[in-house]
């Protein structure tokens, strides 16, 4: 059979003496495998020159591999600044909670601060919201006075300080514009950018667990870092008597749990810009902002799209 295959491949002779040349190689003294990717997969193994992948073969894999990259790579990028967000955003609410407490440690509880009540502002029914006065000036003032001594570095941007940078825009999770709201504001940023808005006190008679004080904003990435959209960046917490919680668990007194307020689609809360405002809870809970991906998450359900 041997003396056939010669006879009509006058070239099998020259190829097993190479196959048998290229086996085996010395590397310090010990025979090791020869053979390259290439020269296995290659059926031009014949001639040492031919042995290699054709310009070819190289593209179409490497068009495969950037279509592969190109579907997976923005959602695990997308995934990848979803935890940095949680992480940020447990970081923020540990700060400030510590603070709070350590203020109230030496000035007494929030309700002698000296803040002046604004609940009685005329609300505007196309807004959704109280009308803004001198009093709620104030009031950030007052409370973020009592604050700032426990916060590492912090920088102070007053309300009334033309020089700082204000949001040039702001959306609900929905999409609806609410950059209005964001304009007299004091803002308090660590170094790390995490920037603490607002603070508005509008109600005195505030207790431990039903009433709550007022609220203010988180943004975990700062002021001038995109997306400025609630639910994304932006995240509020209430002030109590003597705590600080996350806005959005389902007994929420402000009437803003998650999910009403916290949904890409199909939000079913009163008004669209306060839509985003329950999605703290969720994410410093269960640490994920799986809402951005799915619409039936609650509390005593489903906690994961997957």
């Amino acid at each position: 059979t041997l003396k056939y295959c010669w006879g009509r491949n006058p070239n099998l002779q020259k190829a097993i003496s190479y196959v048998s040349r290229k086996a085996t190689r010395h590397v310090r003294g010990d025979l090791v495998p020869a053979f390259t990717l290439a020269e296995v997969f290659s059926p031009y193994y014949l001639s040492p020159r031919r042995i290699a992948f054709t310009l070819a073969e190289v593209l179409i894999t490497l068009g495969i591999i950037g279509v592969v990259a190109a579907m997976t790579l923005p959602t695990l990028i997308a995934r990848h600044q979803e935890k940095i967000t949680v992480t940020k955003l447990k970081k923020a609410y540990s700060v400030i909670s510590q603070a709070y407490l350590r203020a109230q440690g030496e000035f007494g509880p929030i309700s002698v601060w000296g803040f002046t009540e604004k609940s009685n502002n005329p609300y505007n029914p196309d807004t959704g919201d109280y009308e803004w006065n001198e009093a709620g000036t104030t009031n950030q003032v007052i409370f973020w006075s009592k604050i700032i001594p426990y916060l590492n570095s912090p920088k102070i941007c007053a309300a009334d300080d033309n020089s700082c940078t204000k949001y040039d825009k702001v959306n609900s999770l929905s999409g609806y514009d609410v950059t209005s709201r964001y304009v007299k504001y004091q803002s308090v940023s660590l170094n790390d950018g995490i920037t603490f808005i607002g603070g508005w006190i509008s109600n005195l008679n505030c207790d431990e667990n039903t009433q709550s004080c007022g609220d203010f904003a988180v943004d975990i990435n700062g002021i001038n870092s995109s997306p400025n959209v609630l639910g994304k960046d932006i995240f509020y917490f209430l002030i109590y008597k003597h705590k600080i919680i996350p806005v959005g668990y389902i007994n929420d007194p402000t009437s803003r749990p998650f999910p009403d307020y916290c949904k890409v689609n199909g939000f079913s809360g009163t008004t669209p810009i306060t839509n985003g405002y329950g999605c703290t809870a969720w994410v410093i809970t269960n640490e994920n902002m799986d809402y951005l991906h799915c619409d039936d998450l609650s509390w005593d359900g489903k906690h994961k799209c997957k």
